[in-house]
């Protein structure tokens, strides 16, 4: 393919830089957004759906007042060249109303102790006596709430409408489009309201205990209060996988049917009269049901799911199912709620002198036990109503590729949110333009986007962008020690295998340590399959992290170009207390 970024100066669903909030980032963003969001799914999920929703979060939250910032341009997010970048000024300011907090503290608890992030400039409208006072009252709430009864009936709300889901096949396309832009415009929005504020909720709680906890000299400590918290949704698919794979795991019949390919497996398994096969295929359904919004790059309204690409989990399951019986998630559970529980009155005591420290740890850890819950619930519920909308629209995409309009039904989400309807209207009349963007957006995929936008500089034009891969790091040597961040307790030592793709896990399996870029939700269930994960970009509170706290894998986050860096093969010990990745040997 010809490089169809040659010449290109802008992507059609780039965004304006902010004058009031100049900063942007992929920190934090690339575990969001790994790869460009099509046309549709930025103009439409994140324009219409998600970036009105943060907005409104911000200002429930206490950070903002409405006026302070514009939602059309959206100034809570960025877009360019397809990739999604976090605003970096706007929680800065949080640092600067929020008392204790800092934008320093704000940086380190968002994007972790990442290199080129710019330092924080003051601004004359940062500082607001009243947002200070509403955000005195917000921490107060989330450093005692049990709960947050606005986020847990948008969760029941996306789960009604997965349960309720018509027979797309029956619908007309006028009918999908408007079921697409109510699920991915005003459901999402509310959905993305109550979602916001646990997200912001979330860093609460663990920036305490990490600080209590460094205070102490006992900083490798945080992690483990907060490990295997339990209520934390995004584990219930993993644990689910891990059933199944027992399943397949205990019966030779199945075993067989997957040691000859995952390609045409499902339908040889309803063919089969095995109650084995039966059996998984019961618990198959169970987890498409409840499960298969998962997949990689599922914010966006494109990407494959497992419910639309069924290869893929099918995939990690043919990993999993190689796994022993020891690394059981259950039972990891619950070897970290021994070590949550031993620990938590020994650090408590050692404050015990100190109520004010004494009452913050206490309350730190009770915090991050709910908002971890809150903050994965929210995702879900997103996610879900993404998806339903995506449905709808490969429903319609389906339609044109037997009409052979496009190609592939993908290629319908190369429109933007007004062109819509008219190419309903007159599909011949747009499908050259489609085929053209979609050639475009293929070659985004291969680029590197700028890891920070400044007003100042603003954005190079996209055909400056390098190629992914261009500018590698040199690989690590036997005897080097890379530094990354805490992310889940435990040490370990294994194989290195590098995975870039979830789609494509190679061999990784027992004995392996998981080099991953970033991870989504869509991950999580590889992680069952190895023993340790690394990863390029993350913090205490991001996804890795969390996931591995639950399902008791030791993890190191921000361990910057990991994937780059570490060999595939080499032997590597991990320390996830402290993010220590040691090189013990190279191939």
């Amino acid at each position: 393919m010809a490089d169809a970024t040659r010449d290109l100066d802008r992507w059609i669903t780039d965004t304006e830089i902010s004058t009031r909030f100049p900063y942007y980032t992929r920190a934090n963003a690339d575990e969001v957004g790994p790869e460009p969001f099509s046309p549709l799914g930025w103009s439409l999920g994140w324009v219409q759906g998600c970036i009105p929703g943060v907005a409104k979060g911000f200002v429930a939250f206490g950070v903002l007042e409405p006026d302070e910032f514009a939602v059309d341009p959206p100034e809570v997010f960025g877009n360019w060249g397809g990739y999604f970048y976090n605003q970096l000024s706007l929680p800065r300011v949080m640092g600067v109303r929020m008392p204790g907090a800092s934008p320093e503290a704000i940086d380190l608890a968002y994007f972790g102790d990442h290199p080129g992030v710019p330092a924080y400039t003051p601004h004359p409208a940062d500082e607001n006596e009243a947002q200070s006072a509403k955000l005195v009252e917000t921490m107060g709430w989330v450093m005692s709430t049990d709960g947050f009864p606005a986020q847990e009936e948008a969760s029941r709300t996306a789960m009604r409408v997965v349960d309720e889901r018509p027979d797309l096949a029956s619908l007309s396309n006028t009918e999908l489009v408007a079921r697409a832009r109510q699920l991915a415009g005003p459901e999402l929005d509310a959905a993305w309201t109550a979602y916001c504020q646990s997200a912001l909720g979330a860093s609460l709680g663990p920036g305490a205990v990490q600080a209590i906890c460094a205070a102490l000299g006992r900083s490798a400590d945080a992690v483990k209060v907060m490990t295997a918290i339990g209520g934390i949704e995004s584990a219930d698919a993993p644990v689910a996988m891990w059933d199944i794979s027992r399943t397949i795991k205990n019966s030779p019949g199945l075993m067989a049917e997957f040691d000859a390919g995952v390609d045409g497996l499902l339908e040889r398994l309803h063919a089969s009269v095995d109650l084995e096969a039966a059996t998984f295929l019961r618990q198959w359904d169970d987890l498409i049901a409840h499960h298969g919004h998962r997949g990689p790059n599922e914010w966006d309204l494109r990407a494959h799911s497992w419910t639309t690409k069924p290869s893929m989990p099918l995939g990690m399951l043919e990993r999993l199912r190689h796994q022993d019986d020891s690394k059981s998630p259950a039972e990891a559970h619950a070897r970290g709620v021994v070590v949550r529980e031993q620990l938590t009155p020994e650090l408590l005591a050692l404050v015990e002198g100190d109520p004010e420290a004494h009452g913050g740890l206490q309350a730190g850890i009770r915090s991050a036990s709910v908002f971890y819950g809150l903050r994965e619930m929210g995702k879900n519920a997103c996610i879900r109503l993404i998806h339903e909308a995506k449905l709808a629209v490969m429903e319609i995409g389906q339609r044109l590729v037997a009409d052979g309009v496009i190609d592939d039904v993908q290629q319908i989400f190369m429109l933007l949110d007004d062109e819509v309807d008219d190419f309903l209207a007159d599909p011949a009349a747009m499908s050259a333009l489609i085929r053209e963007r979609d050639a475009v957006f293929q070659q985004l995929a291969t680029l590197d986007p700028p890891y920070i936008v400044k007003l100042e500089e603003g954005v190079p034009p996209i055909s400056a962008w390098s190629k992914r891969g261009a500018s590698r790091s040199e690989p690590a040597a036997a005897g080097d020690v890379l530094q990354g961040a805490m992310g889940s307790p435990g040490v370990v030592t294994g194989v290195a295998r590098v995975v870039l793709d979830p789609a494509d896990p190679g061999a990784i399996g027992p004995g392996d340590i998981m080099i991953a870029p970033t991870t989504d939700p869509s991950w999580v269930p590889l992680f069952l399959a190895a023993e340790g994960v690394v990863v390029n970009v993350g913090a205490v509170a991001s996804h890795a992290a969390i996931m591995c706290r639950e399902l008791g894998i030791p993890c190191a986050v921000s361990v910057i170009d990991a994937t780059g860096r570490i060999p595939d093969g080499a032997t590597i010990e991990i320390d996830g207390s402290t993010g220590l990745v040691t090189i013990l040997s190279v191939p």
